[in-house]
């Protein structure tokens, strides 16, 4: 139910999430939480859009370098701060630039190293299977 009212209010169906590379470094390292909002129309250069690809399995957070086009149609050039060439390779084949109708939202504020836990929930499984077992042994003391 949180996770729908974030989703309304920042117009962003991932308003939260874990940044799982060094690609943006120095600005977010591996690990922190960023919040993201989609309200704005337009991405400028120097924004730091999260992009998803319908064939991507994860969205891309990397900074505009390049915008093209009038308010209507919006073109983004994207780059990780810690690359030393742009994303065209990462885009889809034949393309160039992003869409902004493929920009899940806009990066507006994040909390370092906060995000942790879930990377190794997800690269350790036994990890989240003790947080598990925990958690149900915690609930059977509190009764």
């Amino acid at each position: 139910m949180l996770w729908k009212l974030l989703c309304l209010i920042t117009g962003s169906s991932i308003p939260i999430m874990v940044v799982i590379s060094e690609s943006m470094a120095p600005a977010f390292h591996r690990g922190d939480i960023i919040f993201l909002w989609n309200r704005s129309k337009l991405v400028n250069v120097g924004d730091i859009p999260v992009v998803w690809f319908r064939s991507q399995p994860l969205p891309m957070v990397h900074r505009a370098v390049q915008v093209f086009g009038d308010g209507v149609v919006q073109h983004i050039l994207t780059k990780g701060d810690n690359n030393y060439i742009d994303d065209v390779g990462l885009y889809p084949p034949g393309r160039s630039w992003v869409r902004r109708d493929e920009v899940v939202g806009i990066v507006k504020g994040y909390l370092p190293s906060l995000g942790w836990l879930t990377i190794a929930a997800n690269e350790m499984p036994w990890l989240r299977g003790m947080g598990i077992v925990f958690a149900c042994l915690i609930g059977m003391v509190s009764n």
